[in-house]
């Protein structure tokens, strides 16, 4: 719509002044001698790049604030051609529980999800709390546990995203799946015998039952379950969906199943 003459300018969305949010530290990257370039995801206000003035001095305020995966209550100033100043972090969690090799690998991969979920400067409340209660739960459960919590987490995630198949009935015909399943060559959706494609690509009743339990089981009763499969079995199966709905490949997923 034209603006009537005389009118003024209409002004692009987007914070106008300084604000406060809950935030993840995504990453971070030197600017200059002194500063910091930081990327955050943030509760209120989506995914911010901000520039921390003074980040590398001894005296800076966000000396040991800014770290991976820190957990802070950040303010942010107006946006200023697309960076913005970062004006202030209070600590509020310091995973450092995250630091052990597997955890970080699972914790990693979870960060690239939530970022893809997550636009700039648009908030999306729902994955921000996918992401801090993600990390809460990689940090603290049991090793034995880390898999199947890492699955879990992948599916509230492409539920997120709209496109976790239905793990109950057949894509094509609205059949319950009982215990059999398969799926179709280039098709996300699991199908009953009757619409599999030759030659049937047939998924393990264990591992259906495996994602359907996930699936219904609210995420801190995860490490308490005691699932027949191992996690990396099923693996492959959210992996062909996650790799559909963000047509990227997790290298921290890799590491982290290559290891499980």
């Amino acid at each position: 719509m034209t603006a009537a003459p005389g009118a003024p300018a209409a002004r692009s969305a987007g914070p106008a002044r300084a604000a406060t949010t809950a935030a993840v530290v995504l990453r971070r990257s030197d600017f200059r001698e002194s500063s910091r370039i930081v990327t955050c995801l943030t509760r209120d206000q989506g995914r911010v790049t901000a520039l921390a003035k003074g980040a590398h001095r001894p005296d800076s305020p966000f000396l040991g604030r800014i770290d991976f995966l820190n957990e802070l209550q950040a303010t942010f100033g107006a946006d200023r051609g697309g960076l913005r100043l970062f004006v202030r972090a209070d600590l509020v969690r310091e995973r450092r529980g995250l630091r052990a090799r597997r955890r970080y690998l699972a914790a990693s991969h979870l960060a690239q999800l939530c970022e893809f979920a997550m636009p700039d400067q648009r908030p999306e409340p729902a994955v921000f709390d996918l992401l801090t209660g993600g990390l809460a739960l990689l940090e603290r459960c049991p090793d034995a546990a880390l898999g199947h919590v890492v699955l879990g987490l992948e599916l509230r995630h492409l539920e997120l995203l709209g496109a976790l198949p239905d793990l109950e009935r057949c894509a094509h015909c609205g059949v319950a799946l009982a215990t059999a399943a398969f799926r179709n060559t280039g098709d996300a959706g699991l199908v009953c015998r009757q619409h599999a494609e030759l030659p049937r690509l047939a998924v393990g009743a264990q591992v259906l039952e495996l994602l359907r339990t996930l699936r219904s089981t609210p995420g801190r009763l995860w490490p308490q379950l005691a699932p027949a499969i191992a996690a990396r079995i099923a693996a492959p199966l959210p992996a062909l969906w996650l790799a559909a709905a963000t047509e990227q490949h997790s290298r921290w997923r890799a590491l982290f199943f290559d290891r499980d």
